[in-house]
């Protein structure tokens, strides 16, 4: 056994890192040996027994397969021992009957084999709508073209299509059934639906019938689940989506006693838009919601997101960032968030050890604790053998109380976890989520970061090429009024080029108007640049630009840029969804909406791809002179990757600061959009001045960080992407210097060398406390230094667990 965690010289046992992997070991029989799997009220079952779930999301497009093994071994070190992973159809059928299961983000059987050889099960959410903060929320662009097609709801042209993806997807994915050894435990149909399924009527509810039916008639070997639906489905879990969920269990218990508690996502972060400042969500509170969840009758906890990750090329939603951080315990270069991976592995493993009084007892009544309402008891077992969750829901009442003989401080909003062993006269104190270890704590002192690596960026070789405006030459799209714009790229590229000539209403200066237009639009008058607009996400706006005096010409030439910055990943009937310029268009007063208007999908004509740069050695570049230039221009940096890659463990970051918006690639790898979007100042911003944990956590009320910053500086460059020969491809739509680009390592601030030290010196004083402890045992004084030490430490609130060696 290991050495006793010692605090004030006396020594109490507590929950084992070496019998916890104890009862791994017994676990480990699956992933990697036939197995059953079904479900019981008290929890998944695995070979009959049920099982307590700690899962997290990991979304294998959001990272890179290179990563993949690190990711699930911190997560299972992190105290998990589930994997939780939408499946993305826009990725994995890009046409119509052209899959593909295989190509580098988008191979989903090595993903499964990678978490089946870490010993870690997995939660395959099928959909196939996601949500996600994900590009259409995971449909792909040519579902919309399919005829009568109502997305979401009773359509059989979208219900043919659903089940035929969702066949593929179990066909590809049986051998890592469980029959076969594999690690998949459930699946998902559809996602959170509950939301959307009223706005469909009778038609709604017939679907979800339907996504029931559909799900039981492919005959495989693990449960199904729905998350977030309300209506009763018959064959399919339904499980919970939140920030807290305990308040959904007893109506929860009541309607489905059949089936056990699920929390498919248990969001302890949150996702990002251009301009926003950073969620945060006090480690406290995540601790907190997820222990009461298991006080009251949870079995099976999801982070979403465990490891957020990036939204590469253009796969995220609107005006969504193209980190996917989420604040998660992983950050999105693979390495720890250290103090709420820290705090929460604690929390999971106290519930891994204690798991069979969870699995193995009946929802525990609520027990009052003195006479505040704020205070509950949740015991697991008997008075001789038990584990109890001590519960404060006060938001800013600490409250003393008087538990099986033992006077407990709780903390207020926390949840303090008790375990008392047969034999035993006291229970000990095991967790509270309220209180930070020394390790979590110096974490926090420690933020992650980033640190410029000088001597990579070649900047006195910088090439660049200008895209300029296109002739209307290539513009070979006609139509009497602008065509709306998604219907003309088919989502291929971001960019749509509108132009029409009229003849000229500006005598004075005045105004270029869109009405009904969006994402963003650049507007020129003969060339001559007006500016850019942006809307906001999921609604139009409308963009007017100043039209100076100046143009004496009898016409003139209206060019406009439209963008789109992702497409709609969560409202209803999305197969309409619609951007560009969707209402009139006026100049100087005229409306000059009909007419003759040209487009041309892309940026520039002499790309055969709509998005990607042209090849360093294919068209002429020129040298870069140091000079910002006009719109639209790209930027061939060189690289020096040997010396990038002779850091063998290091992630990498492109710092943009210097630029303003656009497009970023390493090699032939798009590493997604940029936009160098300050977010609110503190002052100006309500969000940014206030983050004190204790009542219900909402992202857009509270805990933002990181005001008056850009909010995206920094780009994930994977080690991965980079070869002998690398150029980073900037492509810049208004301005910036890109001989000041940089390379940045990630950096995480745990601070090693105070660890080992003080590891040295823990590793002395528990050799002299052991010593003591054992002449007390002969002086037959341990009985008692036991009883002081557990009577101090229930006050405490706090035993800290030991790491693994």
């Amino acid at each position: 056994m290991k050495p006793f965690s010692l605090l004030l010289g006396l020594g109490v046992l507590l929950s084992s890192p070496l019998l916890a992997y104890g009862r791994a070991a017994a676990d480990k029989q699956v992933p990697g040996e036939p197995y059953t799997v079904g479900y019981s009220t008290r929890g998944l079952l695995i070979n009959d027994v049920p099982r307590v779930l700690t899962t997290g999301a990991i979304h294998y497009p959001r990272s890179t397969p290179e990563m993949w093994d690190s990711l699930m071994k911190k997560a299972k070190l992190g105290g998990l021992n589930t994997i939780d992973t939408y499946v993305f159809w826009n990725i994995h059928e890009p046409t119509k009957g052209d899959y593909d299961f295989a190509t580098d983000r988008a191979n989903l059987p090595l993903f499964l084999r990678t978490a089946r050889d870490n010993g870690l099960f997995v939660m395959l959410r099928i959909g196939p709508y996601v949500c996600s903060e994900w590009n259409f929320g995971g449909f792909p662009q040519w579902l919309r073209h399919e005829p009568d097609v109502v997305f979401r709801t009773y359509s059989k042209s979208f219900m043919d299509n659903m089940r035929r993806f969702i066949g593929k997807v179990v066909s590809v994915t049986r051998k890592y059934m469980p029959e076969y050894g594999g690690p998949i435990i459930g699946m998902q149909i559809e996602n959170e639906y509950g939301d959307h399924q009223w706005e469909f009527g009778e038609d709604g509810n017939r679907y979800a019938d339907w996504c029931g039916d559909t799900a039981q008639s492919f005959n495989i070997s693990v449960p199904w689940i729905m998350c977030r639906q309300y209506y009763p489905v018959a064959g399919v879990i339904p499980t919970q989506n939140d920030f807290y969920c305990d308040q959904y269990l007893d109506r929860y218990h009541e309607q489905y006693p059949q089936f056990p508690d699920m929390w498919t996502e248990m969001w302890p972060g949150w996702f990002q838009r251009w301009g926003e400042a950073a969620p945060y969500r006090p480690i406290e509170d995540i601790s907190y919601a997820v222990a009461k969840w298991f006080a009251y009758g949870g079995t099976y906890v999801s982070y979403y997101m465990y490891q957020g990750g990036t939204n590469f090329g253009r796969t995220s939603g609107p005006f969504i960032l193209t980190s996917y951080d989420y604040d998660g315990f992983i950050d999105e270069y693979g390495l720890e968030n250290w103090p709420k991976y820290l705090h929460l592995r604690e929390l999971h493993r106290v519930l891994l050890d204690n798991a069979p009084f969870i699995t193995g007892n009946p929802v525990p009544e609520p027990q009052p604790l003195g006479n505040r309402q704020e205070t509950s008891a949740r015991v697991y077992g008997n008075g001789d053998e038990y584990l109890a969750f001590l519960v404060n829901t006060a938001e800013r009442s600490n409250i003393t109380v008087v538990f099986d003989q033992v006077e407990i401080d709780l903390h207020r909003w926390s949840v303090t976890l008790v375990r008392k062993r047969r034999g035993e006269r006291y229970p000990t104190i095991l967790y509270n989520t309220a209180t930070l270890s020394p390790d979590v704590r110096r974490a926090q002192a420690h933020p992650s970061g980033f640190e410029t690596i000088g001597g990579v960026v070649e900047t006195e070789s910088i090439r660049e090429l200008s895209i300029g405006i296109p002739r209307s030459s290539d513009m070979h799209v006609h139509a009497t009024q602008p065509l709306e714009h998604i219907s003309v790229t088919d989502d291929r590229t971001d960019y749509l080029w509108y132009r029409t000539t009229v003849s000229n209403p500006c005598s004075e200066a005045g105004q270029l108007v869109l009405k009904d237009a969006g994402d963003v639009a650049y507007a020129f008058i003969d060339d001559r640049a007006l500016g850019m607009r942006h809307g906001r996400q999921d609604s139009l706006a409308t963009f007017a630009f100043d039209v100076p005096k100046g143009f004496k010409n009898d016409t003139v030439t209206v060019s406009i840029l439209s963008q789109t910055m992702g497409m709609a990943h969560n409202q209803q009937h999305m197969e309409s969804y619609a951007r560009g310029l969707l209402g009139s268009v006026t100049l100087c007063g005229r409306d000059i909406t009909e007419g003759k208007w040209l487009m041309m999908p892309g940026l520039s004509s002499k790309s055969k791809d709509q998005e990607a740069p042209p090849a360093i050695d294919s068209v002429h570049w020129t040298s870069y002179r140091g000079k910002s230039g006009s719109h639209f221009r790209w930027y061939a940096i060189k690289l020096d990757a040997d010396k990038l890659l002779a850091d063998s463990d290091a992630r990498f970051a492109v710092d943009l600061s210097s630029m303003s918006k656009g497009q970023l690639w390493i090699n032939q790898h798009h590493l997604g959009r940029y936009w160098l979007r300050l977010a609110p100042s503190k002052q100006d911003y309500s969000p940014c001045q206030h983050c004190e944990y204790g009542g219900w956590f909402w992202p857009d009320s509270t805990c933002r960080q990181k005001c008056g910053e850009i909010s995206q500086r920094y780009y994930h460059l994977p080690r991965s992407y980079l070869t002998a020969k690398s150029y980073l491809y900037v492509m810049e739509e208004i301005s910036g210097r890109p001989e000041n680009i940089a390379i940045a390592k990630r950096v995480s601030r745990l601070p090693k060398e105070e660890e080992e030290e003080r590891g040295e010196w823990k590793d002395v004083l528990c050799r002299v406390v052991l010593a003591v402890c054992a002449a007390a045992a002969l002086l037959g004084l341990g009985a008692a230094a036991r009883m002081l030490y557990d009577q101090y430490a229930a006050r405490r609130g706090y035993l800290r667990i030991e790491e693994e060696e």
